[in-house]
């Protein structure tokens, strides 16, 4: 894997904050090499100045763009995990999730965060074109017939 996609990723859990970032420190380094009046917003600045300096270093104005090509390339090979939640997460409940899913076997997964407000207590996944539903609105639909059946008994 390429090593500024590795630095990059240390701190980057999720799909979106991954292209966000990359635009930004493209944006930020093409505005260095280049010039141009490019304002980004205070949490991108935030996380740029986080960046070690030996990230920094690696870039100059004759391969920028080609560091930058090859980071885009790399990006569908990575693996990604779509969760449907019903709520939308904050930044510290994503830290959570990712610390947990990043144990050994994928430790550069990323997440695809995506809100799905049918969605009755719990979770679903997609992992590798696979969709599982662990939500409560999967185990009603499972009992359904059943639950109907009970209904109906009462009803009597």
């Amino acid at each position: 894997m390429n090593t500024t996609l590795a630095i990059i990723l240390k701190d980057t859990f999720t799909l979106t904050q991954l292209k966000t970032r990359i635009r930004a420190l493209k944006a930020s380094l093409l505005n260095k090499f280049f010039g141009g009046d490019i304002e980004q917003p205070p949490a991108d600045l935030n996380w740029l100045s986080s960046l070690p300096q030996s990230l920094h270093q690696q870039f100059t104005k004759d391969n920028v763009y080609k560091i930058f090509e090859d980071i885009e390339k790399a990006i569908p090979t990575l693996p990604i995990l779509t969760i449907y939640l019903a709520f939308e997460p904050n930044e510290n409940s994503i830290s959570q999730i990712a610390a947990f899913a990043r144990k050994v076997p994928f430790p550069t997964l990323l997440l695809d965060i995506k809100l799905d407000p049918n969605l009755l207590a719990g979770c679903a996944f997609v992992w590798k074109g696979v969709f599982r539903d662990y939500s409560l609105r999967a185990k009603l639909e499972e009992k359904k017939p059943e639950i109907i059946n009970n209904f109906k008994k009462f009803l009597r």
